[in-house]
């Protein structure tokens, strides 16, 4: 097991990583910049560096800057968590230079190219009997994609390889719209640090986002977790993820779990990996493998008991996979979303700003994180998630239930937040009757629809009022509230016998 881990993000994911490290017995060491210094998971690191670049327009983007505080700092590797430089080949080399371990994907530590990776998943997906979509190969030449667009047909999808938490991707309908999905994707691979490598990828209508998280050893041994429903997104970005999927029929689930050993032997995955497949009535198809841990894991952890971001790094540091998939907690289901600083009424354009006060829900079953605390103001130039929270109940219908309560008693004053969008989400025929599919909110016109099915101005206000009482009142919320203003990262109160582990 790895003795000291340098975490090179900021926000939950940094914080959830520095917990997992010191939960195994090592040293967490956290990089963070000046406005950062604050935030839970420097403040639980073992040692914290602030750092500042002159190259790029974040420290965490900078990857001699890594490097060098790796060096310092004498760590045997590196988490990059997700986002910023998670899929960096030019980090993974230049740490392998100096002997430092990265806790990414394995065709970054072979220094296979994403094409190349792209192209070898592809075809291992084929041997193991998985349909992938119509697809380009990788170009850095844009000159070149036209014509594979026409080959393909309309409507497609526009991906960098590196494409995650909806960044890097954009459809286009027609060759009217094929230009400007490819300079949208480009500059976000330039804000991002994303290498400028794009291919094409057919679009279906009505797929259902469906993926599997997976750990697996060294030797081959593995275990696949409970599938993660992923079909509410907004700009191919997820909002709200469900597990397992209500959707997923048992004939499907089944298949899908007995081509996966395949896939990963033919990958060679050591660590985590999360499998994403389009599914579609009985049509399913791979979408893509990811080894950097994804931004929903607590889910997994919360549905099962098992952390496994901290499998994640255990596993890569070449121990053994322990667990048993006989002894795998799969009951009930967990219901989780984002909070984010967007304006939904507004075509959910940021809303950065001063969180004048955070009113934080409680209840069974009921789990919150965040590293905001009233006062705290949200930056403009990062990812605008102020929350995640999730639900776990016994069946869906009341995982739903206590999500919609807890939402109705969550206030976020001083700045605009998705909350009444998310509302809308859970009250909408179409989730509630397994027809919201991962297309459904790519047209923006729809978002009014959904903004409909949320409560009245006037019931909005008393719920608000209600709220308020109750936190004035309540010696638990009071004892809550107490609690986040100096925690700042997770806030629950879960009545019941399940262990939760981050």
């Amino acid at each position: 097991m790895y003795k000291r881990v340098l975490v090179a993000n900021r926000g939950l994911i940094q914080a959830a990583c520095v917990r997992a490290i010191k939960n195994l017995g090592a040293e967490a060491v956290a990089l963070c910049e000046e406005g950062d210094f604050n935030q839970v998971g420097v403040r639980e690191a073992s040692r914290a560096y602030v750092i500042s670049s002159n190259k790029k327009n974040s420290p965490y983007l900078d990857v001699d800057l890594v490097v060098k505080t790796a060096v310092e700092c004498q760590v045997d590797a590196v988490h990059p968590g997700y986002g910023f430089l998670a899929t960096s080949s030019e980090l993974s080399k230049k740490l392998s230079e100096r002997g430092i371990a990265f806790i990414s994907s394995a065709f970054l530590a072979k220094g296979r190219s994403f094409g190349e990776e792209k192209k070898i998943l592809n075809n291992i997906a084929i041997k193991a009997g998985i349909a992938v979509l119509p697809h380009s190969a990788v170009f850095d030449d844009i000159a070149k994609l036209t014509k594979e667009a026409e080959s393909i047909g309309y409507p497609l999808m526009v991906k960098a390889v590196a494409a995650s938490g909806g960044r890097c991707i954009r459809e286009a309908k027609s060759t009217e719209e094929f230009q400007t999905a490819i300079d949208s994707v480009l500059r976000q691979c330039e804000r991002f640090g994303y290498e400028k490598a794009i291919y094409l990828e057919k679009a279906l209508s009505h797929p259902h986002i469906i993926s599997f998280p997976i750990l697996r050893d060294k030797s081959g041994k593995h275990v696949i977790f409970p599938e993660v429903e992923g079909s509410v997104q907004f700009r191919f970005r997820k909002l709200l993820v469900e597990s397992p999927s209500p959707y997923l029929s048992k004939e499907n689930r089944g298949k899908i779990m007995s081509m996966l050993p395949a896939l990963m032997d033919g990958l060679e995955i050591t660590g985590y990996a999360n499998a994403e497949f389009f599914v579609s009535g009985n049509d399913i198809y791979l979408l893509d493998v990811k080894e950097s841990i994804q931004h929903f894991h607590g889910v997994t952890n919360l549905l099962t008991g098992i952390d496994i971001l901290r499998e994640q790094i255990r596993l890569h540091s070449g121990e053994p996979l322990l667990l048993q998939k006989e002894n795998i907690k799969n009951e009930g289901t967990v219901i989780a979303l984002n909070i984010d600083a967007m304006d939904p009424y507004s075509k959910f354009s940021p809303s950065p700003g001063k969180i004048e006060r955070m009113f934080i829900p409680y209840g069974d079953g009921i789990v919150v994180q965040s590293p905001f605390v009233s006062g705290d103001t949200v930056p403009s130039n990062y990812e605008s998630v102020l929350a995640k929270i999730m639900a776990y109940s016994d069946t869906r219908e009341k995982a739903i239930s206590n999500m919609e309560s807890a939402l109705s008693g969550f206030r976020i004053e001083g700045i605009s937040t998705t909350l009444p969008f998310l509302r809308g989400v859970l009250k909408h025929p179409d989730f509630l009757n397994l027809k919201w599919t991962g297309m459904h909110m790519t047209y923006e016109s729809r978002i009014q629809e959904v903004l409909e099915n949320i409560n009245s101005h006037e019931e909005e206000e008393q719920a608000a009022l209600i709220a308020a009482l109750a936190l004035s009142t309540d010696s638990n919320a009071s004892t809550i509230m107490a609690n986040a203003e100096h925690g700042g990262f997770l806030w629950a109160m879960f009545r019941g016998s399940r262990k939760l582990q981050y």
